[in-house]
């Protein structure tokens, strides 16, 4: 069994590759104050401070509000940099929510990075504990997308009970959809995808990789394809 690594993952090692020596990228702590050693630290050592117990929430705040003031004025690196700072935060929340997602880890953990992004794009640096708002929207993110793919999960258990299932009234599941599509109910790459993941439980994340996009899109894609075939099935074919 392989594995890809998540949109965390390669915000972490691009975060270690900024902070690898000989030119590390660092932070003017004497600049920042608020109790931070007064020099110059790499990035990888700030983040070191601050999921230390003893460091203050003062600390860590300042910490934050100028990591939301470079990221909003050089979004490359530190975009990257704020993002990976709160990569323990994040992770967690994976952690925690992971028994919920009835879907791919990797698109739990795009779903976490996405709510932390928006979040970030319109955090104001003047707030106390920036960060916590920051942590608060990547989970709530996440909650939303774990009762989102719940149910949609549900929807698709059904309609391939429904398309799998031995019939005569329905025939061969390859011919449903075939008549689904050429009635128009679903497009001949809608079929495909059906066929694909529902059908021959093929791996969201193979039928992405085939198709070029993300596994998230794959499931934005199916969740479209099986609510149209749903509906052409409980209408009945003649229907159509």
């Amino acid at each position: 069994m392989t594995y890809s690594p998540s949109d965390l993952d390669v915000i972490e090692q691009r975060f270690l590759a900024l902070a690898a020596e000989p030119r590390a990228l660092t932070l003017d702590c004497a600049a920042i104050g608020c109790g931070l050693p007064a020099e110059a630290k790499s990035v990888d050592e700030v983040r070191v401070l601050l999921l230390k117990r003893q460091t203050s929430w003062v600390t860590k705040n300042a910490v934050w509000q100028d990591l939301v003031r470079r990221a909003h004025a050089t979004p490359e690196p530190w975009t990257i940099v704020a993002t990976a700072m709160m990569m323990p935060g994040l992770k967690h929340i994976g952690g925690k929510l992971r028994a919920r997602y009835p879907g791919d880890r990797n698109d739990l953990d795009s779903e976490i990075l996405e709510g932390f992004l928006q979040a970030l794009d319109v955090a104001d640096d003047g707030v106390p504990k920036v960060y916590g708002q920051l942590y608060w929207a990547a989970f709530r993110r996440a909650h939303e997308a774990c009762n989102r793919e719940t149910r949609l999960a549900m929807t698709r258990s059904e309609l391939s009970e429904t398309i799998v299932a031995p019939n005569p009234a329905l025939g061969h599941p390859d011919l449903v959809l075939a008549d689904a599509m050429l009635s128009g109910a679903v497009t001949p790459a809608q079929a495909d995808l059906v066929s694909d993941v529902l059908l021959d439980h093929d791996e969201r994340s193979a039928a992405a990789e085939r198709l070029g996009i993300s596994r998230y899109q794959v499931s934005c894609r199916l969740d479209a394809a099986t609510r149209r075939l749903a509906s052409y099935l409980s209408a009945g074919p003649d229907a159509a």
